[in-house]
């Protein structure tokens, strides 16, 4: 390459040629192209996500609107090789040269088409005989909000997408009033924060969708350092956008005494049933379930052992829209951390539901109120 500027790599079985400081330097370059290295996890989980998701595709093809080097676009080519047509898009084009470039290293050029655009005026574009795509992928820097109406519009009736969100300190409470603007809800900073966080992304995409008169079913969804990522189903019917808001909530959350609750209705007056301390109020959100465990299940099935440890705790998650993390209990306890396996023990030897959740190792998911959990534990 020019310069020596870029080198070859290997990801998964796909080879990739990547800015060579993009493979040393702690934050990768954005020049002279963008490749981030430690977001291998979140394209391994999207390999096995689209492997499961294709034979349910009536169009097999797949649109990367913020393709970088091409390394997502590329590793679908490579490893999901019944994908029949694969589009990767960037503005930067020494990006694509060097994905084009490839593309032909792989010998996956005939199916590979590259182009230079705004992501809108790509995933409106569609294929090269103008249909929309059966798999649309947006991974932007920072947040997806600006551009979901494209993906929605650019994706197959009963299609797959699958949505980055990296504003993860807007999300996560530290810029409630930008969250509200980007998300239209509020965010809770607080120790499930990122689980508050994927719920807002969700529901953002759900109503985005109802407005046009499509539905959402998430899938699956993860969130890895700075990444939250959601995977969803998107169908054409009025009827099921109608019922939209039968997933669509609030968190209450105490900051006095750890309480946490979901509720339907928006209620500022609503005091800590625990406490009787003021509640914060997390949302519009979503409440409903993010995980198809049946879907998660066929994922599993290939999967590398750092991969089904998300995966499994995906399919065991208990349908509770928070968690609670096990060194925030051991805290009010005053005593030295139970294991999260440990305290789900415990729970359910109790007659509580409790499962681990894939968006924290270290936390756990129950029925049970946060006294209750005390007091189990004590």
């Amino acid at each position: 390459m020019e310069g020596g500027e870029f080198v070859q790599t290997t990801e998964g079985q796909t080879r990739l040629l990547v800015p060579r400081l993009s493979l040393t330097a702690k934050v990768p370059p954005k020049t002279p192209a963008f490749f981030n290295p430690s977001a291998k996890l979140n394209r391994d989980l999207s390999i096995l996500a689209y492997r499961t998701f294709l034979p349910r595709l009536k169009e097999k093809t797949f649109a990367d609107a913020f393709t970088g080097v091409g390394a997502r676009a590329l590793r679908v080519a490579v490893e999901v090789p019944d994908m029949e047509q694969v589009y990767g898009n960037d503005v930067n084009p020494t990006a694509v040269e060097m994905a084009k470039k490839a593309a032909a290293l792989n010998s996956v050029s005939d199916k590979c088409h590259f182009c230079i655009d705004e992501v809108c005026k790509f995933l409106l574009r569609g294929t090269e005989a103008g249909e929309r795509f059966g798999i649309v992928d947006l991974d932007p820097f920072g947040t997806p909000a600006r551009h979901i109406d494209c993906v929605l519009r650019a994706v197959l009736d009963d299609g797959l997408i699958s949505i980055t969100a990296t504003d993860t300190a807007v999300l996560c409470g530290i810029y409630p009033e930008v969250c509200l603007r980007r998300y239209y809800g509020r965010p809770l900073n607080n120790s499930y924060g990122n689980e508050t966080a994927m719920r807002l992304l969700t529901s953002l995409i759900a109503l985005t969708s109802s407005r046009l008169e499509l539905a959402i079913k998430p899938v699956f969804a993860h969130s890895t350092m700075h990444y939250l990522r959601v995977y969803a189903t998107v169908s054409v019917s009025s009827s099921e956008a109608n019922n939209v808001y039968n997933n669509i909530g609030y968190i209450m959350h105490c900051f006095q005494c750890g309480h946490r609750t979901a509720v339907q209705e928006f209620d500022s007056s609503k005091k800590c049933e625990l406490c009787h301390s003021k509640l914060k109020i997390g949302g519009q959100l979503w409440t409903g379930a993010l995980h198809d465990r049946e879907f998660i299940a066929k994922m599993s099935e290939g999967a590398e052992r750092q991969h089904k440890k998300i995966l499994d705790a995906a399919i065991e998650e208990i349908g509770v829209p928070y968690y609670f993390r096990a060194d925030e209990i051991s805290s009010r306890l005053k005593t030295n951390p139970y294991s999260v396996q440990k305290i789900i023990e415990k729970l359910r030897a109790c007659g509580y539901m409790a499962s681990r959740t894939p968006l924290n190792t270290g936390a756990f998911k129950t029925d049970a109120r946060i006294d209750q959990i005390l007091q189990v534990l004590k």
